[in-house]
């Protein structure tokens, strides 16, 4: 239906842009004080990508609709807007030097209000919709990625709809979420993962709590405003764009090729695991005898890109299609888009399909404008993790031979040669996830200007998600001995959250001389509310029906409600003199209802100035050298509530078997509710300074924030004699201290070709200064813990005992490490350097683009690595050739506190050693982070105006190439998987689980036509 409802509105929208007429704009620039031809300034038609640049005569030629504006911008000199009319046949347009890009900057800043950039105290960084679509990413919050300093982007995996994780200036709260707030359009939305990526006009980055302060806790981790395209009045535009990508394994976890199936050196047809005698290039049965008397027969060698084999080549394809326009009191925008994706593992797939409309209606004084985003995403992905089984099979399997499971014998899992690990292509297919979402989100504003100096604005947000979600798993009853069967089970389950939030401003502004004032008060309300229910049947009696009558024994489920609101009252005002010194106040008085009465409201102050030295100092004005120049400074105190609702209550809930039999009772819940839970408060200090030096050509940014954690909240173990297991406590303090470094510049600027560099930097310096009751470590997740002195995002591993010169202590009789019962701090999960590297070069209608990213100090491990050594594959497996030897820096303690260097006593170098004493101490596995990566890679061509003359359909075509991915380098001791990829959490740098898919790298092509 969405490709007939797609069809017919590209036809419609087409006959709409057949009557459009445009005009050829022709002129000359020249400089302002001089006279002067400028060459290579860049000429474009607002809010669209047809642009040229003029030649060394200065002069340019452009096609543009009536009522559409051209906008001339040169590095050193102010841009210009000059709209087009039916009588522009030669234009002159004069460009005034002096007046930096830096000073004329205008963001959205908090509350989605427009604001120039020289009056913010504190950082932040602005990408347009060309920078974020540079790599034509699904989900625009990767479009970010290594783009803007202090900020971090991490995927899970490479699934075909991938979790993200978003952190913004280092992680504050070690249990809550520290993801930046996403607002829309001046509407506060939880996530932006189904915005279309194409809709987005800007994104700017507010960084750190300093530059968000009155969106309170929401905005601790700093803002992402996202503001949305609209139309224009008078101009009427139709584009079109399809993106076709394709995604190909780069790199699997490395493999041993030398040894094969089978337990002690001895060969066993029926065994998964690979500590086998030597490959031989023998023909050998693998698997049980089949009922027609053959036996499966393999070559026993290694196919060391076999499990390449189990991969599937993944495609995505996006249509965009748009369109725009209005007139003086009203404008339009409403796009389409469709987004296929297929994933590398055998059956994953997904499909999204949305679209947007906005618009905006003036009525005199009062102005309006809304905008109502629809998408629908559904998603059929197994949840068998096949990929964990395919790390731990023999190299010697061909798995091209074993997908077609119901017509092979040896590939079914009745004859199936492990009754241990299933064939992958099996799991994939019996176990099954389909996922349909609904994302619903809307919003309408008021705009009424009570006088000339004031403002009444009433924004009223909707966001609404709901999820259907169907798990399966088929019932297979096995006819061979010794398996298990499986009994089939069937979940339905449903998630659906709202989310309204309410905003009323008072935008006051006055100027009085040289003074500027500017005044807002507001007030905030919001409401979210979930649902959860689920309906379940374990064992199935019928095959293949997936309906929960279909069952043996009871029904399983339960539902769940909650709600969560929020109410606040905001101001700021700023204060300005001479347009170069500016000081803001801010302050917010918020409560939530997840927390006690007495501690759920509190306070938020904050404080910021800047100072553009350049316009200030006589000296300083029209400096050659210097362009422009500007110091900031900020401080904010801003709270976090981690905790959700109810959590701070003491609930019962019903339990099986409690207290006998199927007498239904209830249970105290194991987690102790404390009313005494205080927020978490985050202190910041930021100082910063814009630099823009040689006519603009080279500009410099620089921050450095010191921000503290106070009552930093976790979920602590506590004595079970309490009749709990857990608490909510206000437990730990911690600081970070960051330094970011922007610097970008053009290296050539000559006529035609422009070829611009930028890099960010990044450095992160986090610190664990307290922990309540004065002990030194607390443990949070998987070898994550809290540890005084030491980063904020810490692991301690599982380790050999060792003597004091840190040798490894090893049994006299056995050769085998003694067991260590301490563990060793192995480093932060948090890279503490990262640095974003850029570069584009324009040639006429050429343009290519590049991004990289690396980052580095930091420390991953995972646990698919002692998977892999149990089992043999791992190439650590035989670094000895599986012969005795003696453990390197091994000593044996010949009495107490006596050692002596081993030298003779080997460990057997077998299954026994690598499973249980190797495989088991973390320290062998846990490697270096680091990484350097191409991120990005794009290269468009727009095709000159002169080959579309003589028709009146195309007015713009657009071809290119984008890659993503397409290389990367990994420390020398990472032989595992991309370490970019994290667990789901907040805080979980730094660990993967077994289950996580291994890197892709995409590459593809990209059309876009405008009518």
């Amino acid at each position: 239906m969405f490709k007939h409802l797609l069809a017919s509105a590209f036809l419609m929208l087409m006959a709409l842009g057949v009557s459009a007429q445009d005009l050829a704009v022709t002129g000359q620039v020249i400089e302002q004080t001089t006279g002067t031809a400028l060459p290579g300034v860049t000429v474009r038609v607002k809010e669209t990508n047809n642009g040229t640049t003029t030649n060394p005569d200065g002069a340019f030629q452009i096609r543009a609709k009536e009522g559409e504006v051209l906008v001339f911008s040169y590095i050193g000199y102010a841009s210009q807007e000059v709209p087009v009319n039916g009588n522009a046949g030669s234009l002159q347009v004069e460009l005034q030097p002096g007046n930096t890009q830096l000073s004329e900057v205008v963001v959205t800043g908090a509350l989605g209000i427009k604001r120039p950039a020289r009056e913010l105290g504190t950082a932040s960084a602005q990408l347009n919709t060309a920078e974020l679509n540079q790599g034509k990413v699904v989900n625009p919050v990767l479009g970010l990625a290594s783009k803007v300093s202090g900020l971090r982007i991490n995927m899970f995996d490479s699934k075909v709809d991938p979790d993200v994780q978003v952190n913004l200036r280092g992680i504050r709260s070690h249990t809550g979420n520290n993801a930046p707030l996403y607002v829309v359009d001046g509407v506060p939305i939880p996530d932006i993962n189904r915005l279309n990526p194409n809709d987005i006009e800007s994104i700017n980055v507010l960084k750190g709590a300093n530059a968000a302060a009155v969106y309170g806790s929401d905005g601790v981790n700093g803002v992402l405003m996202i503001t949305t395209k609209k139309g224009r009045a008078g101009a009427q535009r139709i584009n079109f764009s399809n993106t076709t990508t394709f995604d190909k394994i780069s790199r699997l976890p490395e493999q041993q090729t030398e040894f094969g199936q089978g337990l002690n050196g001895v060969y066993d047809p029926l065994q998964y695991q690979s500590w086998g005698p030597r490959f031989d290039e023998e023909v050998r049965p693998v698997g049980p005898v089949l009922p027609d008397g053959s036996q499966w027969q393999l070559p026993y060698s290694p196919h060391p890109d076999g499990r390449k084999a189990f991969f599937n080549t993944g495609f995505t394809t996006q249509n965009d299609l748009n369109f725009s326009g209005g007139d003086e009191k009203s404008t339009y925008y409403f796009s389409l888009q469709d987004v296929v994706t297929k994933g590398i593992i055998e059956g994953d797939k997904n499909r999204r399909s949305g679209a947007r409309f906005n618009g905006s209606r003036s009525f005199g004084k009062l102005s309006t404008s809304y905008n109502l985003n629809y998408v629908f995403n559904k998603s059929d992905v197994t949840q068998s993790e096949p990929w964990s089984t395919v790390y731990r099979l023999p190299v010697s399997l061909p798995f091209a031979d074993l997908k077609d499971w119901e017509n092979t014998p040896h590939a079914n899992p009745n004859y199936w040669f492990s009754t241990n690990q299933p064939n992958p292509y099996f799991n994939a297919d019996n176990q099954r996830t389909v996922n349909e979402q609904q994302t619903l989100t809307g919003n309408i504003e008021l705009n009424y200007e009570i006088a000339p100096w004031i403002n009444a604005i009433y924004r009223l947000g909707l966001y609404s998600r709901n999820t259907d979600t169907r798990t399966t798993v088929g019932k297979f009853t096995y006819t061979t001995p010794g398996r298990t069967n499986i009994p089939g089970s069937v979940n339905d389950a449903t998630n659906n959250f709202r989310r309204i939030n309410s905003d009323f401003i008072l935008d006051m502004h006055k100027d009085f001389g040289k003074f500027s004032t500017r005044l807002l008060l507001g007030n905030n309300l919001r409401t979210d509310d979930s649902k959860t229910t689920n309906l379940s049947a374990s064992a199935l009696v019928v095959p293949g029906l997936f309906n929960q009558d279909n069952r043996l024994g009871q029904l399983g489920g339960q539902s769940a409600i909650r709600q969560r609101r929020q109410v606040a009252v905001f101001g700021e005002l700023t204060a300005g003199y001479n347009n170069y010194l500016f000081l803001t106040f801010t302050g917010r008085q918020e409560a939530v209802s997840v927390l006690s009465p007495e501690n759920r409201s509190y306070f938020y102050p904050g404080v910021s100035s800047s100072f553009v030295f350049s316009d200030a100092i006589d000296a300083l004005k029209n400096n050659s050298t210097l362009s422009y120049g500007k110091v900031y400074a900020s401080y904010n105190k801003t709270g976090n509530v981690v905790v959700e609702p109810y959590q701070l209550q003491n609930v019962y809930s019903q339990s099986n078997g409690f207290p006998y039999g199927n007498l239904p009772g209830f249970s105290l819940g194991t987690s102790d509710a404390n009313p005494n839970l205080k927020p978490e408060f985050v202190t910041s200090l930021e100082v910063g300074t814009q630099l823009s030096f040689f006519q603009n050509r080279l500009n410099l940014e620089a921050a450095y924030v010191d921000a503290k954690t106070t009552d930093g909240t976790i979920l602590a173990d506590i004595s079970a004699g309490s009749g709990f297991t857990s608490a909510w406590v206000n437990a730990f303090k911690a600081s970070n201290k960051i330094i970011e470094l922007n610097i970008n510049g053009d290296v050539i600027q000559r006529g035609d070709l422009v070829w611009n560099v930028g890099a960010n930097l990044t450095h992160i310096k986090s610190k664990v200064d307290e922990i309540y009751g004065g002990i030194d470590q607390l443990f949070h997740f998987r070898q994550n813990y809290l540890i005084v002195g030491k980063p904020y995002n810490s692991y301690l591993f599982t380790d050999y005992k060792r003597d004091p010169q840190g040798r490894v202590i090893v049994d006299p009789k056995t050769g085998n490490p003694v067991s260590g019962s301490e563990l060793y701090y192995g480093g932060t999960g948090t890279p503490p350097y990262q640095l974003g590297l850029n570069t584009s070069l324009h040639y006429k209608g050429l343009q290519l683009g590049a991004q990289f990213d690396w980052r580095m100090g930091a420390v991953v491990y995972t646990e698919a690595a002692a998977r892999m050594i149990s089992d043999g594959t791992s190439p650590l497996t035989t670094q000895y050739g599986r012969e005795p030897f003696v453990i390197p820096n091994s000593v044996i303690e010949t009495s107490p506190g006596v050692f002596t260097p081993n030298t003779e006593i080997q460990t057997k170098g077998d299954r026994n050693y690598f499973a249980n004493h190797y495989a088991t101490v973390q320290s062998n596995y846990a490697v270096s982070a680091d990484f350097f990566k191409l991120r990005e890679l794009s290269l468009s061509y727009t095709l000159p105006m002169e080959w579309l003359d003589g028709q009146n359909l195309v007015k713009e075509a657009t071809i290119g190439f984008v890659g993503r991915n397409l290389f990367s380098i990994w420390a020398k001791d990472n032989i595992y998987n991309d370490p970019e990829f994290v667990y789901a959490g907040g805080s979980s740098e730094g660990y993967m689980s077994w289950r996580h898919l291994p890197p892709t790298r995409t590459f593809g092509f990209n059309v876009n036509v405008a009518f």
